[in-house]
């Protein structure tokens, strides 16, 4: 049975964001790339129109859509560097990202947004550990009757979760606004009652609030890209 394959969205990204960095445009629709770009494709009806989209959104400091496309293009997968993710979400090669950009564009904002979003998701999901949780409750109801129903529901369990916890967010950490480009795709909801039942609220915003205290803006990203992925 595939696995949940549902993680933290844009504004626990936005939130992890520390120092002045939320400030800097460039940064944030670097936080923003590695999601966004292949949402366009799907949202939007196609590569070209995908195009318009980034050269609409584009700052100076982004590079030509044309350098991003082959990675949009490229299917994620385990144990590789390919896609927007240099991997899987869950399993991003945030130091094959770094090392792969010049010295030039370890300094640009926008490439600094895009590798912490990498950098968060690699801390969140081994942190938050959801996956496995989700295998455990899969594999003591292998014999559910409708299995495949059975991980429908849960799937919908951990959807509602982000969904709590993006309220949650938001309420604690009221400077990460959602931009107007991630609003008008409309895939942030919001539901701020009931239990969490896979996500780890305390957890996740000690992970946030951890990540918070690196400057992915101007500190020394390769300094803190070891520190996170050794802590």
């Amino acid at each position: 049975m595939k696995g949940a394959k549902v993680m933290p969205g844009y504004y626990i990204h936005l939130a992890a964001c520390g120092g002045h960095s939320l400030e800097n445009r460039s940064f944030v629709l670097g936080v923003e790339a590695p999601d966004i770009l292949k949402k366009h494709v799907k949202v939007y009806g196609g590569i070209d129109a995908a195009h318009a989209k980034y050269n609409e959104l584009r700052t100076k400091e982004m590079p030509e859509y044309s350098e991003l496309q082959p990675r949009i293009q490229q299917k994620e997968a385990a144990n590789s560097n390919d896609g927007l993710h240099y991997g899987l979400s869950s399993q991003p090669n945030v130091k094959a990202c770094w090392y792969s950009l010049s010295e030039k564009q370890k300094s640009n904002p926008f490439y600094r947004g895009y590798v912490w979003h990498l950098l968060t998701d690699a801390i969140m999901y081994r942190r938050l550990n959801i996956d496995a949780k989700f295998q455990k409750v899969m594999d003591e109801n292998k014999d559910h009757q409708d299995v495949e129903e059975f991980w429908k529901s849960e799937v919908k369990k951990l959807h509602t979760d982000w969904d709590k916890t993006n309220a949650l967010v938001r309420d604690t950490y009221p400077e990460a606004l959602l931009t107007d480009e991630v609003k008008e795709l409309g895939v942030v909801q919001f539901i701020a009652e009931g239990d969490l039942v896979y996500v780890d609220w305390p957890l996740l915003k000690a992970t946030i609030d951890y990540l918070r205290t690196f400057d992915p803006l101007d500190g020394n990203m390769e300094r803190i890209i070891d520190n996170v992925l050794n802590s």
